[in-house]
């Protein structure tokens, strides 16, 4: 019995080795694989401080461009091949140059939809190697910034602010902003910033709204309600 146990004992042990080299062995191989590292940004406007991912609209222009890491090391791709597709349309090719790694255009996808970038180096070590990115299409957006609780607030003065992302503008002087109270008009067209004296009854609801228009294109757009409460 103790010898069947101590057979077991070996078996299993032998086994989870043998498993533990497999997965060792496929690691160092997917690690020694060449790799892509792609980056892409949009020229679309987006507030100083915002830190995340600036998406493009239709008409924003993109850059992207890559490095192929093989073994830790970036790889020279100056006597290499390297077609560039849009949408599985190719528009760089070996007769535009070789070692081609960054590219820009303008989209004219639709908001809603995603842009397929697709990378491809056709022969190296003998290998086919291909990177797709999907790149988002946005819609402008634009934000109220209204510093009150629960949208709380009391009769007197109150400031907002209109903070507008993704439009296809250098800077904010380019849009319009038409702001309306309850439906109607305010005194603040054309401006970010809202000074609102507010002189209602406790209970009272006010739809504040606001409209965005980039000047140089009215086809751009964003607008944003929210409701406001009197205490």
């Amino acid at each position: 019995m103790k010898i069947y146990n101590l057979q077991f004992k070996f078996l299993a042990f032998f086994g989870l080795f043998l498993i533990s080299y497999f997965l060792f062995l496929t690691s160092c191989s997917a690690q020694q694989s060449p790799q892509f590292f792609v980056s892409w940004q949009a020229n679309s406007f987006v507030p100083s401080w915002y830190e995340g991912k600036v998406f493009p609209t239709t008409g924003s222009r993109i850059s992207i461009k890559f490095d192929l890491i093989d073994k830790g090391i970036a790889v020279d791709l100056s006597k290499t091949t390297a077609r560039w597709y849009i949408n599985d349309k190719l528009v760089i090719n070996e007769k535009n140059g070789l070692g081609i790694k960054s590219y820009s255009f303008v989209t004219n996808g639709y908001a809603g939809k995603n842009l397929s970038v697709r990378i491809s180096i056709p022969n190296y070590n003998g290998s086919v190697l291909d990177k797709v990115i999907d790149i988002p299409i946005v819609s402008p957006e634009v934000v109220i910034n209204a510093p009150y609780s629960s949208k709380m607030v009391s009769s007197g003065k109150l400031s907002f602010e209109a903070i507008p992302f993704f439009f296809n503008i250098s800077d904010i002087s380019k849009l319009s902003f038409l702001w309306n109270a309850n439906s109607q008009p305010t005194s603040a067209t054309g401006n970010p910033f809202l000074n609102l004296n507010i002189d209602a009854v406790s209970g009272s609801k006010i739809d504040l709204g606001v409209l965005i228009k980039n000047i140089s294109n009215e086809l751009e757009t964003a607008s944003k309600n929210i409701k406001l409460m009197v205490q």
